[in-house]
């Protein structure tokens, strides 16, 4: 009998064991899966979102998003940092004391020089390849009296500069390939045929480290973008009466005595003499005068050029003005919020009838203002 009572405890006890594994395999290690594998994922996904904040913000501070990261914020060349390489042949080779052509040549191109000394530099491993010593060919261009299969030479290093910057304006001023990513996709495009080592992908970050030694860019590349940037982002329409633009951008004949270049636009429609002129954008006032010293006997109308006009400040080298105002608008010196009244449409300088000429300069060269002022215009017939 007491056999058999410790028989029925054993198996009791096998079949509660039995059953209490059965019970944490069936409930309590899918659960604690189920936490580690959650813990796990947690982890992931905080990873990842770490890692997007982390290059988002890497992207407020170094602008690779396309806006003005390395660019010089007057415009100006750093002269210590673009002399630390074109005044010493260890770092410059053959292009030592061609710091001031390159300056000069890009200027007649009107590209940015830093951005060329840059190209022309990591083209030919600083001024050290045989491409230039020999043939004083800094762009490796090929020539074409051999069918492209050789290089061509030049009998001087600034004939050749001048060649490689003539190739540089096409791409840039031409082909609008205005960013050092845009232009890395033509000299040094990743998965080329002709580069089985995949060089090519150290060119886009080699070019801007580069640019930033020479103290920044200074034009076209990311600039241009910071201006647009700054041009389209809460701006306002220029004219309360209307939105009708009666002349573009561009040459014009049949004007009269106009110029047959229109550095602006016009807006105009009956009525709107005497109508408010906006401040397209905050600002301070710079220029509030009469173009030209002619007054007609009534007084009314001024003998050529802009006539009562306004020009504003807007910083990062924009600047608007608002000609052949009715009279004398908002003095100089003021501070203006975009929305603002400055003046009022006339008709004073060299204008047959009211209307207001508005021009948006960078850098002091006259641009189209159309690109930056039709977000206004949806909808709208002009």
């Amino acid at each position: 009998m007491k056999d058999l009572r410790n028989i029925a405890k054993h198996f009791i006890r096998k079949k509660l064991f039995v059953g209490t594994i059965s019970f944490i395999v069936a409930n309590i290690i899918p659960v604690f899966i189920f936490l580690i594998l959650s813990t796990l994922l947690l982890a992931m996904i905080g990873a990842l979102s770490g890692s997007v904040d982390n290059q988002q913000n890497r992207q407020k501070e170094t602008g690779e998003n396309g806006i003005g990261y390395v660019c010089s914020p007057t415009g100006d060349i750093n002269q210590k940092a673009w002399d630390n390489y074109f005044k010493h042949e260890d770092k410059s080779g053959v292009f030592a004391e061609y710091g001031d052509d390159i300056i000069e040549i890009a200027e007649e191109k009107d590209i940015d020089p830093v951005l060329f000394g840059a190209i022309a530099l990591h083209e030919t491993a600083y001024g050290t390849s045989k491409g230039v010593i020999d043939k004083n060919n800094p762009g490796g261009l090929m020539n074409p009296s051999t069918n492209m299969q050789s290089l061509q030479r030049f009998s001087t290093l600034r004939e050749g500069l001048e060649a490689m910057a003539a190739t540089l304006y096409n791409r840039i001023i031409e082909d609008g390939l205005v960013t050092i990513e845009q232009l890395g996709e033509i000299y040094a495009p990743v998965g080329a045929t002709n580069d089985p080592n995949n060089l090519n992908q150290h060119w886009i970050p080699t070019m801007k480290e580069l640019t930033k030694k020479l103290g920044g860019l200074t034009m076209n590349c990311e600039a241009k973008s910071q201006v647009d940037a700054d041009l389209m982002d809460g701006k306002s329409w220029i004219a309360s009466h209307t939105k009708t633009i009666t002349s573009g951008f561009g040459y014009r004949t049949g004007c009269g005595n106009c110029s047959s270049m229109h550095a602006g636009i016009d807006i105009a429609s009956a009525g709107i003499k005497g109508t408010p002129i906006i401040a397209f954008a905050d600002g301070e006032v710079t220029i509030s005068e009469a173009n030209g010293t002619t007054f007609n006997s009534t007084l009314k109308n001024m003998g050529n050029g802009y006539g009562w006009y306004v020009e504003i400040n807007h910083g990062n080298g924009i600047k608007t003005r608002y000609a052949h105002m009715k009279k004398k608008g908002i003095s100089v010196g003021k501070k203006v919020k975009a929305g603002e009244v400055i003046g009022q449409v006339g008709s004073t300088g060299a204008s047959t009838n009211p209307h207001l000429h508005f021009e948006i300069l960078i850098d002091d060269k006259k641009v189209d203002p159309l690109p930056y002022v039709k977000q206004f215009l949806v909808g709208e017939s002009s």
